[in-house]
C-alpha cells in the first residue's frame, strides 16, 4: 500500500511546490554575470526578508536590508533569567510541520525541533479545562465529556459539508494545483463577506446542536485553543489554517526560534556565486541592516527610491517587501502611483490581529494535577 502523501502548503491561493524548489540542487535559478552585485533592497530583516536576501546572496545579487526593528521581527526568543533552557518565545513560537519550507532551512542549520505541547496532544501528557466553574482534567478528546466531542465533531462535518474539505486537502497531498483551484476558487466567490462565526452558526452540522456547542467552540476550541477572537474574521482566513494543517501537529525549536534568522543572517550560503567565500548578510551590511524606511517612490529615471529613517536616500532596480503589507499604507510614505487602485484597496482592508502576551514561571505543571 503507497504511503499516504503530507499535507504542505501547497495552495490553496497561489498553488506552487516552494519547498521542492529552494531545495533542488541547481538552486532558485541563477543571474545573467553582468547582473551580479546588482543591489536588491528588502524591506523588511524578519524571516522572510533574512530568507529572501540569503537566497539572493547566494545567486549572486547584492541584498539590502531594511528593518526598523531587530533582525529576525517576530521570531524572538528570550531566555528566562536563572532559568537554564527555559525560553519565552515572544513571537512565533510553534510551527506545523506542514511548512516545509521553514523546516528546510531548520534541517539546513542543524537545529532540533520537538512537538510543541498543545492541549490533548501527548507532548502536553495532559490538559486542564476550567469552563463555567467546572474542572475537566483529560489526556485526550475521549476523557471529555460528550458534548465536547460532539463540538468536534461537528466541525469536522462542517468543513466536509461546506468546503469539500477531505477532497482539498487530498489536492493539496497530490499536489494537483488544478484540483486544488478548482475546488478553492468557487469557495473564495461564494464566501468573499463570510464570518467564521457565520459559517458555524448556519452549518447544519450545527444547528442541530444547542447554543451551547457554539459557545464551547469559541472558549475551547480545537487544536491550540479557543477561538471567540477569531470569530469575526473571515472564514476564508480560518479555511486556509484547517486545510494546509498549520493548527496541528506543531513543533519547537530546542533554544529558540529566533536562531534561525539570527544563525541565516551570518551563515555562508553554500553554492554562492560571485561573492568571494566568506560573504555573509551581516558582512555585506557591516554588523547591522540599514534603519527603517519611511519614504517608497519612484524617481526622475523610473528606478524605485527608498529614503530611511536617517532621511538617506538610494535608488534600486528591484525592492521586495516583506514586511506586514498594512506599513505601506500606515508607517511608510508610500507613493501613490506605485500601485494600482485595486491593490490600494486590498492592502487598505488588511487586517491584522493584534496580540500579545504574559509568561508566568510556576512551581509545577499544574494542567497534570488531577
Amino acid at each position: 500500500m503507497n504511503e499516504q502523501k503530507p499535507v504542505t502548503m501547497f495552495g490553496p491561493d497561489f498553488p506552487f511546490g516552494f519547498d521542492e524548489w529552494i531545495s533542488h540542487p541547481a538552486g532558485l535559478g541563477s543571474i545573467p554575470a553582468e547582473r551580479h552585485g546588482t543591489k536588491v533592497a528588502i524591506i523588511g530583516a524578519g524571516i522572510s526578508g533574512i530568507l529572501c536576501g540569503y537566497e539572493l546572496m547566494r545567486m549572486g545579487l547584492h541584498p539590502v536590508l531594511y528593518e526598523s526593528g531587530q533582525v529576525g521581527g517576530r521570531l524572538r526568543s528570550q531566555p528566562f533569567e536563572g532559568a537554564d533552557g527555559v525560553i519565552a518565545e515572544l513571537g512565533g513560537m510553534r510551527f506545523p510541520v506542514s511548512s516545509t519550507g521553514f523546516y528546510h532551512y531548520v534541517d539546513k542549520l542543524g537545529l532540533e525541533s520537538r512537538p510543541f505541547p498543545n492541549p490533548l496532544t501527548p507532548a502536553a501528557g495532559s490538559t486542564v479545562i476550567d469552563l463555567a466553574g467546572e474542572t475537566h482534567y483529560a489526556e485526550t478528546l475521549q476523557d471529555l465529556p460528550p458534548l465536547f466531542r460532539e463540538v468536534a465533531t461537528a466541525y469536522d462535518r462542517a468543513l466536509e459539508d461546506g468546503a469539500k474539505f477531505s477532497d482539498l486537502k487530498q489536492a493539496i497531498r497530490d499536489r494537483d494545483a488544478g484540483r486544488v483551484k478548482e475546488i478553492w476558487n468557487p469557495i473564495v466567490r461564494a464566501w468573499d463577506e463570510r464570518t467564521f462565526y457565520d459559517f458555524v452558526a448556519s452549518s447544519s452540522a450545527f444547528q442541530e446542536l444547542s447554543f451551547r456547542h457554539r459557545e464551547v467552540f469559541g472558549q475551547v476550541g480545537f487544536g491550540t485553543g479557543g477561538w471567540d477572537s477569531d470569530f469575526p474574521n473571515s472564514m476564508l482566513e480560518i479555511l486556509r489554517v484547517n486545510v494546509t494543517e498549520q493548527d496541528e501537529n506543531q513543533r519547537f525549536i530546542l533554544g529558540g526560534v529566533e536562531q534561525v534568522p539570527q544563525m541565516l543572517w551570518r551563515r555562508e550560503p553554500e553554492n554562492m556565486v560571485y561573492w568571494p567565500k566568506g560573504t555573509t548578510l551581516i558582512g555585506l551590511h557591516a554588523g547591522a541592516p540599514r534603519p527603517g524606511v519611511r519614504r517608497l517612490s519612484r524617481d526622475d529615471a523610473g528606478r524605485l527610491s527608498i529614503t530611511d529613517q536617517w532621511g538617506r536616500s538610494e535608488s534600486f532596480d528591484a525592492v521586495i517587501v516583506t514586511c506586514q503589507s498594512w506599513l505601506l499604507s500606515t508607517a511608510i510614505d508610500t507613493e501613490e502611483r506605485l500601485f494600482s487602485q485595486e491593490m490600494w484597496m486590498a492592502l487598505d482592508r488588511t487586517r491584522y490581529m493584534q496580540s500579545s502576551k504574559t509568561f508566568v514561571m510556576v512551581d509545577r505543571p499544574f494542567w497534570r494535577d488531577r
